[in-house]
């Protein structure tokens, strides 16, 4: 059955619609060329139409057995020094057939015209080199392009791979990041118990509602920023029953940047890194300030909080490790993400390209 994918090739299993197209096209152009050429010369016109058609239907037909001789023959997969010498001789064999097919619808379609089987033995020789020549050219054409064919489907192959591959990366780094969050948010959850039962029922409630929204996103390559902060109030809210008075935050957000997308969880980890790896350090606490602004082809996220970066440690440990490790996977090098010290504080800042992602999705066969 014949296929209409442009990209699909299959070869054996039979020629496509643009194959036959191509073959009427390319004959019907050489023959065509051939004529005038010999019309400008001698200026004779007659019966062309028929001569030219007979020509056309011999070339299709010989150089349709020719391709078959070449998939038959896997010369696709030939070397390089063994193909030219197989095509050159399957040419040769090809060529008197088709002075013989071309003889014989000549003398019995053309009957207004010489016989060609009585013309000396010369003529019928020359026609049968011009013919192998042809046929040289057509198949040195025919496999440029299969081999283009099959180039491309092995990139179309590659991509398929590189964005299965894609995909299960983010998905192992999504499962990291959820445990994760639940070890670190158990472990304060499990200091309230003791110190004040009612914080600490609030706080399950409040990690329940976290969980929700997490596991909803979950699958998802990426959220609106406005569900994304929903989230990270959650979760300082949950850190607030805690430290108390000792995490003072702020949030600042464009409302007009709410649907903008993001990496689900980006956000999130970047404030439990905030408050983990900085202001719970701190005996007196610290603020947390949270800004979200945007640029013509980006958005742009900056956590800031009290606390000292020291760049040879590296702090954050999985968490900034994975929120990188996405970021590359989805936008390449368009998004980045740096930590640095400023006015005694610790500054993140991501950017967040709105184009489309890098993830190529899967192309149709």
């Amino acid at each position: 059955m014949m296929r209409w994918s442009f990209l699909h090739t299959p070869f054996l299993n039979g020629p496509r619609p643009v194959y036959w197209l191509m073959q009427v096209m390319s004959w019907s152009l050489f023959v065509g060329l051939f004529y005038a050429w010999q019309f400008i010369n001698d200026g004779s016109d007659a019966d062309v139409l028929q001569l030219m058609g007979m020509e056309v239907f011999t070339g299709i037909s010989m150089s349709h057995l020719l391709r078959h001789i070449i998939l038959r023959r896997s010369l696709i997969h030939a070397e390089f020094g063994l193909l030219l010498p197989q095509l050159a001789l399957y040419a040769t064999l090809l060529a008197p057939i088709a002075s013989m097919v071309e003889m014989l619808l000549h003398d019995m379609l053309l009957t207004s015209y010489k016989p060609l089987h009585t013309e000396p033995l010369l003529v019928h020789l020359n026609r049968a080199i011009n013919w192998g020549l042809l046929f040289i050219i057509w198949s040195v054409a025919y496999l440029a392009y299969c081999y283009f064919i099959i180039n491309r489907r092995e990139e179309i192959r590659n991509l398929r791979l590189e964005t299965a591959n894609r995909e299960n990366q983010l998905n192992t780094l999504r499962a990291q990041m959820n445990p994760h969050f639940m070890f670190n948010a158990l472990n304060g959850i499990r200091a309230l118990v003791d110190e004040d039962p009612e914080q600490a029922k609030r706080a399950i409630t409040q990690l329940s509602a976290i969980l929700r929204n997490a596991m909803a996103s979950v699958k998802r390559r990426t959220v609106p920023l406005g569900e994304e902060i929903d989230i990270v109030k959650a979760y300082l809210a949950l850190e607030s029953m805690r430290y108390e008075e000792r995490l003072r935050t702020q949030i600042h957000v464009d409302p007009s940047l709410e649907r903008n997308l993001v990496p689900p969880m980006l956000l999130q980890t970047l404030v439990e890194n905030a408050v983990r790896h900085g202001i719970a350090h701190l005996p007196g606490g610290g603020d947390l300030i949270i800004d979200a602004t945007g640029a013509p082809d980006a958005t742009i996220i900056t956590v800031r909080n009290s606390g000292t970066y020291q760049p040879s440690k590296d702090p954050g440990g999985i968490g900034l490790q994975n929120t990188r490790r996405r970021l590359e996977l989805l936008y390449g090098t368009a998004a980045n993400l740096i930590i640095r010290q400023e006015d005694g504080n610790v500054v993140t800042t991501v950017n967040i390209p709105i184009h489309e992602l890098r993830t190529p999705a899967p192309l149709q066969p």
